[in-house]
């Protein structure tokens, strides 16, 4: 059997990678294409990955991104329609499902943060992968159309984030101190549909609290040049931006704390045992509020609340994290099965 990859994302890279190699140890063949934006090609590059790079950053703006999908999409037919693939994958991409449609080839797509519009998803998909935390209830309040929904126990970050090989070359190349508080800082996506402007006066006194205090490193990571502006320049000595592409496990790894805006770093961060914040100020997500629940992510929802609950402290031991280590065998089974 062969089956499509899109990788849309630079997150997408490590969710698909064990992927992959799970589904070619059973002896099906896996091909991938990639959007050329936020690392995405570069990760590919890093493991190793074989890609056809199609398409890269939209237009900003609604219609920026509705014709950029459209067009992405036109561009995946063309360049899949050799591939004969017998199932497509994606997470979140909006561009595969259309053009898995147009080749006539069933498709699959997870995601995790359920208040995205999924009226592409319920058209086009046979099936939708959530975690569990997401429940039915939710899901149809969210839209979805529950009857493709296929629950796994987990979050996505436990496909790769447990038994993986950590890069230690990490601190020394960023040159973080040993007696430093070292911090992992990343904005929010400013350009997401869902993005609300509270995060960046957020994001503006998480900044001046960390900058007046010589102990803390940032290591700040933009989603885009254009995103440097949010750091003033008397903080930029405390600030280090990365030059080249991490995985992010080992990242993190190497820090006492992350700090984010978004939501893939602060849940591998908690699945890692490393304290995790998020200043993410659009519409909670469930698998968000489950890890609040549990202890596992502390959320900062005003300015004020980053003095009552942020911790500056070097890494001390948090809550276990029990990672569900055949996930990845459970995702393979309802790719395949999509096929079928």
């Amino acid at each position: 059997m062969k089956i499509w990859f899109d990788a849309d994302n630079g997150p997408h890279v490590l969710i698909m990678r064990p992927l992959a190699e799970e589904l070619q140890q059973r002896g099906h063949d896996v091909v991938f294409t990639a959007r050329d934006r936020t690392s995405t090609c570069e990760l590919l590059d890093l493991y190793g990955l074989e890609y056809i790079k199609v398409g890269g950053a939209y237009r900003p703006g609604i219609s920026g991104k509705v014709a950029g999908t459209l067009g992405r999409a036109v561009a995946l037919m063309r360049a899949a329609r050799h591939l004969r693939a017998d199932v497509s994958f994606g997470h979140g991409s909006r561009a595969l499902p259309i053009a898995s449609r147009l080749l006539g080839v069933p498709t699959v797509t997870m995601y995790d943060y359920e208040w995205v519009d999924p009226r592409l998803f319920n058209l086009f998909c046979k099936r939708v992968l959530l975690p569990r935390a997401i429940d039915r209830e939710r899901a149809a309040a969210a839209g979805l159309a529950v009857d493709k929904v296929v629950f796994y126990d987990g979050l996505k970050e436990e496909l790769y984030v447990d038994g993986g090989v950590r890069d230690g070359t990490v601190a020394r190349e960023l040159g973080l101190r040993e007696d430093a508080i070292r911090v992992l800082l990343r904005p929010p996506a400013t350009t997401a549909h869902y993005h609300n402007p509270e995060s960046e006066l957020l994001l503006a006194e998480l900044l001046r609290v960390m900058g007046a205090r010589p102990d803390v490193q940032m290591v700040f990571m933009p989603r885009g040049p254009e995103q440097m502006a949010f750091v003033p320049a008397d903080f930029r000595g405390q600030v280090i931006v990365p030059d080249r592409v991490y995985d992010g496990p080992s990242l993190i790894a190497a820090m006492d704390l992350v700090i984010s805006g978004g939501g893939t770093m602060t849940r591998e961060a908690a699945v890692l045992g490393v304290a995790s914040y998020s200043f993410f100020r659009g519409r909670e997500g469930r698998v968000d509020e489950w890890l609040e629940q549990t202890g596992h992510l502390v959320m900062l929802r005003s300015v004020g609340e980053i003095a009552a609950k942020l911790m500056l402290a070097k890494k001390s031991a948090v809550s276990g994290y029990a990672v569900n280590a055949g996930l990845v065998s459970q995702v393979a089974d309802a790719i395949l099965a999509a096929a079928r």
